[in-house]
């Protein structure tokens, strides 16, 4: 497979034209402004606060994450789908937001109130009255954040707008050095003030890309009919994707301590920036697919050496300095955190995989097989973990997470073989 690098100015302009990895470029760059800004906040975290702090605080982000993704149901999906075919593009942007929101509310009371069951850890955010309203106030920002950069801005493919709306976070930075005195309270504060800050300049980028567009709240019954299955499915499908993010640091808090899941946490923020390249090319690959879904065969094509390229070079840098790297957040990160984080680095290959394929069943609204990819991967991991996790320590969530990935990506191999094709004539 040719990789396709541009050799000339010519190319180098009608590459950076191309729809495709024009956004894929801005989805990237916002995701390495994202990642940088929490690269140097956890830096400082390290740096300022104790392991047993950075741990729990972790912990409360990752809860918030979770709870964040479980409240767009599927929406940001579907609103890459369906924005570029739909007149009524107010109505769904608000009713898609409103609901978020709604249902936002009320898992996390639901989270809080039952904390003591699932994470026990975590019974802080009830016993702190305040904790606990900023808690709520900015979980329900946060899912409102995610369903603008997710679903909004791609789908106007506008995602230029999205790498405006990130420089928010780098608010956070300034701020967690401040608050050393309050402990993983001030780490907390520092990170959820960011969803605020972005859905607010998120508002007047959506009206600077669609004027006709107002911010009020409404649910319009016929925009929820003609979404609902599609959302559905993409809903179960995302939580199942997501859920080993979220997941895995409440599980290595719970089984091996703050001490170990700060050491965890560092080396997945790392990973997930090079799982970037394939999350961020594939919602380029949906909305151009459903703008040209004639064209979905060879702009999958060129995705897939878009991603493969990037990849190869990502994963020898991490190889050659990711010890440098870890070494930045302090010498026990780099001794304890960097054999997890090249096992992680492997798992991004058949990650980008399951990614592709998950995308060309999306724009065919095909969406079972979308869950079947995501809740086995899941399955794999989060069970892979907690019995690897007690035997192993945290190798054992790294090679979890690149079994569930890799026998998920040899299922579809098997099929596409004897399919011997990617998408349907």
């Amino acid at each position: 497979m040719k990789l396709g690098i541009p050799k000339n100015r010519n190319e180098l302009k009608q590459h950076l034209n191309d729809p495709l990895f024009k956004n894929a470029y801005f989805l990237m760059l916002s995701s390495v402004t994202s990642a940088g800004a929490g690269f140097f906040f956890w830096l400082i975290a390290a740096r300022f606060y104790s392991t047993e702090e950075v741990g729990l605080a972790s912990a409360i982000i990752a809860a918030m994450g979770l709870i964040s993704m479980l409240s767009l149901l599927g929406f940001d999906i579907s609103l890459v789908r369906f924005l570029p075919e739909r007149e009524d593009k107010k109505e769904l942007i608000n009713s898609c937001l409103t609901i978020s929101f709604i249902f936002s509310l009320a898992l996390t009371l639901i989270f809080i109130a039952g904390i003591s069951i699932w994470s026990p850890s975590l019974s802080i955010i009830r016993e702190n009255k305040f904790l606990f309203l900023l808690f709520v106030l900015f979980t329900a920002a946060a899912s409102l954040t995610n369903l603008q950069i997710g679903g909004v801005f791609v789908g106007f493919r506008k995602t230029e707008y999205v790498y405006v709306q990130n420089i928010a976070i780098l608010v956070r930075i300034v701020i967690v050095p401040c608050l050393v005195a309050f402990g993983a309270f001030g780490i907390y504060v520092s990170y959820g003030l960011t969803p605020i800050l972005a859905f607010i300049l998120g508002i007047f980028l959506i009206l600077k890309v669609y004027p006709a567009y107002k911010p009020i709240p409404e649910i319009k019954k016929g925009v929820v009919r003609d979404i609902f299955r599609f959302s559905l499915g993409n809903y179960l499908a995302k939580i199942c994707e997501e859920l080993p993010f979220f997941i895995l640091p409440i599980m290595v808090i719970n089984i091996l301590g703050a001490e170990k899941t700060a050491y965890f946490f560092i080396a997945w923020q790392i990973s997930f920036l090079l799982l970037s390249v394939p999350r961020l090319t594939s919602a380029s690959l949906l909305a151009e697919g459903s703008f040209s879904p004639t064209e979905l065969n060879k702009t999958t094509k060129r995705a897939m050496k878009f991603i493969f390229t990037l990849l190869l070079i990502a994963i020898i840098g991490l190889f050659l300095f990711g010890k440098y790297l870890l070494g930045l957040f302090g010498g026990e990160y780099a001794i304890n955190s960097f054999r997890l984080l090249l096992i992680l680095c492997i798992a991004s290959i058949p990650y980008a995989i399951n990614a592709i394929y998950a995308t060309l069943k999306r724009v065919q609204k095909e969406t079972k097989p979308v869950i079947y990819v995501y809740g086995c991967t899941a399955f794999l991991t989060i069970m892979g973990s907690y019995l690897l996790m007690l035997s192993m320590g945290l190798i054992g969530v790294g090679i979890a997470w690149v079994a569930g990935n890799g026998i998920v990506s040899g299922c579809i191999g098997v099929e596409l073989m004897r399919k011997r094709k990617f998408v349907k004539s």
